[in-house]
């Protein structure tokens, strides 16, 4: 396992991530003075890391995230997942959240912080994480940061993705999706051929009802209660503003900067 904090990586030049897996590895190894240790044919470090993306609604944090998961070989859990994963075990605060969550009920910090931590003692992926979806609150920050202590982990990595309020407006205005297939479609940076019809069966798009103006900077302002206090907890650490202004190629080519040169940036 290796750790995802790259302070030293700067020094020694880029890890360009195109090269493949095991290499990449091996580099960022030597580079971080973590020791590997060869599993059947696979090389693995020796240590992990987890990864937490902010940015607001249509800032792209769910294409990035995906993108970088694949890219790294690491998994992407959502905060839904974890509750669902805690609910299903046979102990008391499972039952507890089973019926909680049977009920309709809203989740409150000190359960999303269990679970969240139930499953990072359960079974940590050997090469780090990203948390989709957590922190949400400071209070749920705190529990986080409490509990990769605890495991002798180091505090996450931050990506902030950064998007001018206009841009997203326009993006989210745009976007369309097929009622039959689910497919997704922005008008803006990711048209169908077909024009107003989905590529794959022709059905007529639609746009969802909360993909309004008015709906969109009323979510904003919610956003704006939240994420402001988390970008400052966060960001005298390792903490990375990207500007999300941008097509997602030159955001994923910031990815790799970060990745591979592991330059910490100070919050702008």
């Amino acid at each position: 396992m290796w750790v995802l904090m790259y302070q030293k990586v700067v020094q020694s030049g880029p890890v360009i991530l195109s090269t493949p897996p095991t290499l990449r590895l091996k580099r960022f190894s030597a580079l971080l003075g973590v020791p590997m240790t060869r599993t059947s044919e696979h090389l693995t470090a020796q240590h992990t890391g987890v990864i937490l993306f902010l940015g607001a609604p249509g800032s792209g944090k769910g294409t990035q995230s995906a993108w970088l998961s694949r890219e790294l070989g690491i998994p992407s859990l959502s905060t839904g997942d974890m509750l669902r994963a805690e609910a299903r075990q046979k102990t008391r605060a499972g039952l507890k959240l089973r019926k909680l969550m049977a009920s309709g009920a809203l989740v409150d910090d000190k359960q999303v912080c269990h679970a969240v931590s139930a499953r990072l003692h359960r079974e940590l992926p050997k090469h780090g994480l990203i948390l989709d979806g957590f922190p949400r609150t400071i209070a749920q920050a705190e529990c986080l940061d409490s509990v990769l202590s605890e495991m002798g982990l180091p505090a996450p990595l931050i990506l902030h993705l950064d998007v001018s309020r206009e841009k997203l407006v326009r993006r989210m205005t745009a976007r369309r999706h097929c009622g039959r297939c689910g497919s997704i479609y922005n008008l803006l940076s990711r048209p169908s051929s077909l024009g107003e019809r989905c590529e794959n069966d022709g059905t007529e798009l639609q746009q969802r009802s909360d993909d309004n103006e008015e709906t969109i900077r009323r979510r904003f302002l919610e956003f704006d209660l939240t994420c402001a206090p988390l970008v400052e907890y966060y960001s005298k650490g390792n903490y990375h503003r990207i500007d999300g202004d941008r097509e997602p190629e030159a955001v994923s080519a910031d990815l790799l900067e970060i990745f591979g040169r592991g330059q910490t940036r100070a919050a702008a």
